[in-house]
């Protein structure tokens, strides 16, 4: 009889059969059905699928055919086969009474050896049950036979399942000796495969202790192993997790690598499901960066791929986070689509945490789209179901958004009333929680109620929180919808200084704040790049302090309640330990290495160091947009002012792209310009007149100096201040220029000594866009006897890391791009590929000057904030003193003429601002139009 005659048989015909058919015939029939169940390959812990359930119904059949039999052995392997197939169908309770009958037939035949092997799937079934101590139990006494009568395969088995119940109930100590006396048998029975299983638990276990890198080198090993063995699955699983493990470390680049190399391979085997959880995992990876577009993209394509597929769970999950990348470029009708689709999803699995967070989101969108009603449905229904869960933090961002909406709404009584009631759970829970949303709902409320102390208060408690809790905002689920305004605190707190303005104390307090929001910035930029940081010392300290990040990151990511609902107060202990740790270090790392600091942690300079590093015949003017105002701050050795209302960011925001449409026109070829030459000038030259009266006429009379370093913010950075003019005259004809990221990096730069006996660096790669490239490198480096040069296939990574190590200068003429959507993978392009801001940040560049001459390294595209920083703070990390970048495209032609002037004057003693100024006005002499002559900006130390 087959495996289908035998399920659909009745109940008595199924007796008669059994009753009456050959035992031979029998015996041989249940083997078959046992052996097409194993073929299955069905495990413990699996979801159900249709082969289990098949598999359940086989085996149930043949229990009952062997009951009928009479044949005490065949029925003892039926119910083996049934406990079986039963544990693999998630039904682990029911599986109990037939793995514990087997074994007590098993020990009543005296077949002790098949009873200690049943054991082991009983241990199985037990630890999926929760039973944890039976499970023990039972592993103790098929331990005892193992040992006593040297089984050592069974012993090894038995020591995976142990360690798994370990591992299941957190106690991980005790799991890893079990993991490890698995390795030991495997290993010494030859058994290759085990090896490598051995290998990948043993993985997860040290990642659950917080042991990354054993846990990460387990991962290669598993990685390697089964990749010989040809084990793909496994092999594509260690790849999983190691990926994984570096997402949790905050290791995103070697995350990316990792999740690139498995979509590879399951494309190349046709698994569409992994293929799209891999897009699952970039794609929050994204969102958590803040790279909407690649994680839409990814997420659309997840979704639609688990949508075919029939995976409900996880296609809610892809349209969550498509809804998250659409709310974060503001795409708010196509966001609410997204998230009610998911939301409907999770109402039919049940899940209330995402059904929670995905009714905050909803509200978020009604909110920006001024439905206010919805928002407050939403968002009260948020605040009900997290409630229901008992999750302070949650419940507490949903009380602020309902302030928020309060606040929308002018009732103030209301707003204060809610921050009462966050109070109270403050004051109830003792887990640690992102008060950031609520002092930033504080302080509004204390705005609006004129109440300054109180605003001022609570607006540096926000910024205090932002600062110290960064790692544990960065993976929070609701830092998408509470964080988008981040810089507001700052804004807030530079313009409540200035009220009080008149005191000196008042303007140092603004510009402490102004210089603190552009330290967070740059902070937050390279957040997704610090273990590709080099401090430039050798410390321990900076060993420890990468540790307690990553050790930090993991935390943070596995205490999120969609992860684990109950986080233990324990854990949350050990973050603030952790982070205090981490604070302590950093405090002394900074001694040894201040500029490494500041790459992790918010500093600020003061207009007292500011005035003490600054040449006597050197003013600075720094600009900080707050709240749509252009503002600025004018210090030199002997004063400091500021000046408040130069603008609207709007109208410099428009300024600019009247200024950019004049720039694009010499893109449109000779003829177009020799009849419209004229016109150009005169649009060029009108803009940058009404930029001068905005930004500069205000303050031109507060300064008493020569040159001046520029320190601009935001939208600003791209803008050519050294051309500004009143009409007469451009500020290049009164005033050497150079400018800076912030005073903070201006003073790393002015503290390096000069580098003297290096030779220079040229470096030219020249394609059919930019065939001057190559003469301008030789020409430039005859005028330099001894200079390194490296042309086109011979300026290879290795050949530029080699060379550039220390050099007077490093002149790049080669293809710059500054990548607004995703600021460290901007770069220029060498043989064979490109070096990031990323890899400079990894690299030794010790040299006077830095200049990118090539055409298309402009920035004008750039139109977010300080985006463009990336490259060069990664250049000025690395040791160069000043970097020379350019604005807008220029031919290359025109840019050699440019160069040559630059060198031949500063080798002829000037300071660089100086040569700049001159390079520029002998270009201008030939070509007076700013596009040509004025492109160029000097950054660092002059």
């Amino acid at each position: 009889m087959g495996p289908l005659e035998l399920i659909n048989r009745t109940d008595d015909e199924l007796k008669a059969w059994a009753v009456s058919e050959d035992p031979a015939v029998l015996e041989q029939t249940l083997e078959e059905i046992w052996q097409q169940i194993r073929d299955f390959r069905l495990y413990a812990g699996q979801p159900r699928s249709a082969e289990s359930e098949h598999s359940a119904r086989l085996a149930r059949a043949c229990l009952q055919a062997a009951t009928y039999s009479g044949n005490g052995r065949l029925v003892v392997q039926a119910c083996r086969m049934l406990a079986y197939s039963l544990t693999a169908n998630e039904q682990y309770e029911e599986s109990l009474p037939h793995h514990k009958r087997a074994i007590e037939e098993l020990e009543a035949t005296g077949d002790r050896a098949q009873a200690a092997r049943a054991r082991l799937g009983y241990i199985v079934a037990l630890t999926h049950a929760g039973k944890y101590r039976e499970a023990l139990a039972v592993a103790s006494e098929a331990e005892a036979w193992f040992k006593e009568n040297n089984d050592e395969v069974g012993f090894a088995r038995l020591c995976n399942n142990v360690a798994n119940l370990y591992d299941r109930i957190d106690e991980h100590e005790r799991a890893y000796q079990y993991h490890l006396m698995h390795s030991e048998v495997v290993e010494k029975i030859g058994d290759q495969e085990g090896v490598a299983k051995s290998y990948h638990n043993l993985g997860i276990c040290l990642a659950a202790m917080d042991q990354f890198e054993k846990a990460d080198q387990m991962f290669q090993n598993c990685e390697n192993l089964s990749q010989h063995l040809e084990i793909m699955e496994l092999w594509a699983q260690a790849i999983y997790n190691r990926a994984h493990l570096h997402y949790l470390r905050g290791r995103y680049i070697d995350a990316f690598r990792s999740f690139n190399r498995l979509r590879q391979h399951f494309q190349q085997t046709g698994s569409r499901r992994h293929s799209a959880l891999c897009d699952l995992d970039e794609a929050e990876i994204y969102i958590q960066l803040n790279r909407a577009k690649d994680a839409a993209t990814l997420a659309q394509r997840a979704a639609t791929q688990f949508l075919e597929l029939g995976l409900h769970r996880e296609e809610a999950e892809a349209r969550a986070f498509l809804g998250l990348a659409l709310l974060q470029t503001r795409k708010y009708a196509e966001a609410l689509d997204a998230f009610e689709t998911a939301q409907k999803i999770f109402e039919v699995e049940g899940n209330l945490y995402w059904i929670g967070l995905l009714d905050l989101y909803r509200s978020e969108v009604h909110l920006s789209l001024a439905r206010w009603a919805e928002a407050l449905a939403l968002a009260t229904q948020a605040k009900t179901v997290f409630e229901r869960m008992g999750l302070p933090s949650k419940t507490i961002l949903s009380l602020v958004q309902l302030g928020r909406l309060a606040l929308t709404l002018d009732d103030i009584p209301r707003a204060e009333a809610l921050t009462a009631e966050i109070a109270a759970i403050m004051q109830k829970t003792s887990l640690p929680l992102l008060l950031f949303p609520f002092y930033m709902l504080s302080a509004e409320i204390g705005e609006r109620k004129e109440d300054w102390h109180r605003a001022e208060r609570f607006y540096k408690l926000a910024a205090d929180d932002l600062e110290l809790h960064r790692m544990r905002l960065h993976h929070d689920d609701l830092k998408v919808t509470f964080l988008q305004g981040r810089n507001a605190a700052y804004e807030a707190l530079v313009v409540l200084a200035l009220r009080q303005a008149g005191q000196e104390q008042e303007l140092g307090a603004a510009y402490m704040w102004c210089e603190r929001a552009k330290s967070r910035g740059l902070v937050d930029l390279l957040s997704q790049s610090l273990t590709a940081i080099q401090g430039h010392t050798e410390s321990s300290l900076q060993a420890k302090s990468e540790r307690l990040r990553e050790e930090l990151s993991v935390l943070y990511a596995s205490s999120q309640p969609q992860v684990r609902v109950s986080s233990t107060a324990a854990k949350f202990e050990t973050i603030a330990q952790k982070e205090d740790e981490l604070t302590r270090i950093l405090r002394e790392v900074s001694f040894q290495d201040p500029e490494y600091t500041s790459l992790q942690q918010v500093s600020a300079a003061t207009v007292e160091t500011v005035q003490q590093m600054l040449p006597g015949d050197t003013t600075v003017i720094e600009y900080f947009i707050a709240r749509d105002e252009v503002l600025v701050f004018v210090i030199s050795r002997t004063g400091a002012r500021f000046q408040r209302y130069l603008c609207r960011v709007g109208q410099i925001m428009s300024i600019q792209e009247h200024l950019a449409f004049q720039l694009e026109q010499f893109a449109l070829g000779e003829q177009y310009l020799r009849e419209h030459s004229d016109q150009i000038f005169e649009g060029t030259i009108y803009h940058l007149r009404q930029l001068y009266q905005y930004l500069f006429e205000p303050i031109r009379t507060s300064i008493n100096t020569s040159r001046l370093t520029i320190i601009p913010h935001g939208c600003l950075h791209v803008l050519p201040f050294h051309a500004f003019t009143d009409g007469t005259r451009y500020i290049t004809d009164d005033f050497e220029v150079s400018y800076a990221p912030s005073a903070s990096v201006l003073k790393y730069c002015l503290e390096k000594n000069d580098i003297e006996d290096a030779q220079p660096c040229v470096i030219g790669v020249s394609d059919e866009l930019a065939p001057f490239v190559e003469q301008e490198a030789r020409s430039l480096a005859s005028m330099f006897p001894g200079s390194v040069l490296l042309l086109n296939d011979a300026a290879t990574r290795n050949a530029y890391a080699e060379a550039a190590r220390r050099t007077s200068f490093l002149h790049i003429a080669t293809h710059a791009v500054f990548r607004q959507d995703n600021p460290m993978f901007s770069g220029f392009k060498i043989a064979g590929g490109w070096v990031t801001a990323i890899d400079l940040f990894s690299m030794t560049c010790e040299t006077n000057l830095v200049t990118l001459s090539g055409c298309q390294s402009g920035v004008s595209m750039v139109t977010g904030s300080d985006d463009v920083l990336g490259l060069i703070r990664g250049f000025l990390y690395a040791g160069a003193r000043s970097l020379m970048v350019s604005l807008w495209n220029v031919d290359d032609r025109r840019t050699a003429e440019l160069m040559d002037y630059f060198y031949n004057t500063w080798r002829a003693g000037a300071r660089k601002s100086q040569a700049l100024k001159i390079a520029m006005r002998g270009i201008r002499e030939k070509y007076p139009n700013p596009f040509y002559w004025a492109p160029f900006l000097l950054i660092g130390k002059d």
